[in-house]
């Protein structure tokens, strides 16, 4: 085991265990009904994911490191980069037209106006069109840009460069100008999971080859804040100019410590912004006291209940799910406050199921995180992407089974990969066996057999 091998595992437990205890301390824990059980019940799905990792991560054997060797062509993939980021830049302009911005001062007014636009974009759900549709079908090129982008970023040139930030800038500038964080913070989430992955790679490359000293760790940290501090900002700015839009008080007050320093507003916004991991929590102690009514499979994932719906006349059953039968037994709000992930998981799979499907969730983490350092995977770094999306929304709800594009790119990705799989497997038994011939070895092997062309191992 490396250093670096359970490093995906403590950024999600220390993220889990922080937004319940600022639940806790900050949040609105007195209005728990049964704040033991609810407690117990977080530490269970936590200590899963962490066994589930664990697992995982203990059934490994020590891999060697795989790199580019020095006198090999550099394998990056700059056609998929290339299409990928297309498919983001057309998906940008497609989704823009859709709003009805056409203009540069169109898009200036919307993007400056946030909670306007938000209130606009309710009212305006439910829009169609044919090109977003067909889009939506090749979803999957969404989640693998950042991560090839990331991890392959010194390779790309600057022409693509430019190409791949002009595609995100493009498709960042829609969800601003509809007032949804949603979008942004996807990408966010992408950005610094690829970014775990890049940095795990150096840092274990750096450790096979010996080299004095280890690798500096706080530019990449640095780095992370100041996305961080950026998108909570915007966010804390979004959420006051929707209190404006909507001509009410705000749904938390601010600080007064904050407020004399950044305006009452934005201390507001900054409040709801904090408010935002920690609310779920209390949903999720509502939906606790609801008797299970099992939904047929269709209960976890809205995304799929309205294909199941539109395509073979199977009932979603809305009703029957957690979240809605909590409302009318608690009054909780179905659908304007969150409830964590769990009640969404249970509907199909009982409360003690979303605990065992953490730790599903914790092993396959750990699996796709080793194979992103050590194999470089793409497929691998696009799932682990996927589950950070997962883990980053468990206070809120099951965030890969709300819409349909994120639904057909999980699912994509994930058919892909285990086709992939199931290829390389059926290639290597097909393969026939090298038989090993009389002559001067090489760590142990035949020279010239066992290792892929172009590939070597680094500190053997």
């Amino acid at each position: 085991m490396t250093s670096g091998t359970y490093t995906p595992l403590k950024l999600a437990v220390g993220y889990l265990v922080g937004t319940y205890l600022l639940f806790l301390t900050l949040g609105r824990a007195a209005e728990s009904p049964n704040l033991v059980r609810l407690t117990l019940f977080v530490s269970a799905a936590v200590v899963a994911l962490c066994l589930g990792y664990v697992v995982h991560a203990r059934r490994q054997r020590p891999a060697p490191l795989v790199t580019v060797s020095a006198g090999a062509n550099p394998q990056t993939p700059r056609l998929l980069v290339l299409v990928c980021a297309t498919y983001v830049l057309l998906l940008g302009i497609a989704q823009l037209g859709l709003i009805g911005v056409s203009t540069p001062f169109e898009l200036l007014q919307a993007v400056t106006n946030p909670g306007e636009r938000y209130f606009h974009q309710l009212q305006q759900e439910g829009q169609f069109s044919r090109p977003v549709q067909v889009l939506t079908l090749l979803a999957m090129l969404y989640p693998l840009l950042i991560p090839l982008a990331v991890v392959h970023w010194s390779k790309l040139g600057g022409a693509l460069r430019l190409y791949v930030l002009g595609s995100i800038g493009t498709y960042a500038l829609y969800y601003m100008a509809i007032g949804i964080l949603k979008g942004l913070g996807d990408m966010l989430i992408w950005w610094g999971a690829s970014y775990l992955v890049l940095i795990g790679y150096r840092s274990a490359r750096s450790a096979q080859a010996r080299r004095a000293g280890r690798p500096r760790r706080w530019p990449h940290v640095l780095a992370a804040c100041a996305m961080l501090l950026v998108f909570l900002g915007y966010m804390a700015y979004n959420q006051s100019e929707r209190a404006k839009s909507a001509g009410q008080s705000p749904a938390a007050m601010g600080n007064p410590v904050v407020a004399r320093v950044v305006g009452e507003d934005l201390a507001a916004g900054l409040a709801i912004t904090m408010s935002y991991p920690t609310h779920g929590y209390l949903g999720l102690s509502h939906n606790l006291t609801v008797p299970f009514e099992w939904t047929k499979g269709v209960g976890a994932s809205p995304a799929l209940g309205s294909y199941l719906e539109q395509y073979a006349g199977i009932d979603p059953r809305y009703d029957t799910r957690y979240t809605a039968r909590t409302e009318l037994a608690t009054g909780w709000p179905d659908g304007m406050y969150w409830s964590t992930i769990f009640p969404w998981l249970a509907s199909d799979l009982t409360y003690p199921g979303s605990i065992a499907f953490m730790a599903v969730v914790g092993w396959f983490l750990a699996k796709f995180w080793l194979e992103s350092v050590r194999q470089r995977r793409i497929l691998s770094m696009a799932l682990f992407g996927q589950l950070a999306l997962l883990i980053a929304f468990v206070p809120a709800n099951n965030q890969l089974g709300q819409t349909r594009p994120a639904l057909i790119a999980f699912a994509s990705l994930c058919v892909l990969s285990v086709a992939t799989r199931v290829g390389q497997r059926l290639a290597t038994a097909e393969r026939p066996r090298a038989v090993p011939v009389a002559g001067r070895q090489r760590d142990g092997l035949p020279v010239g057999l066992g290792r892929p062309v172009g590939l070597s191992t680094v500190g053997r």
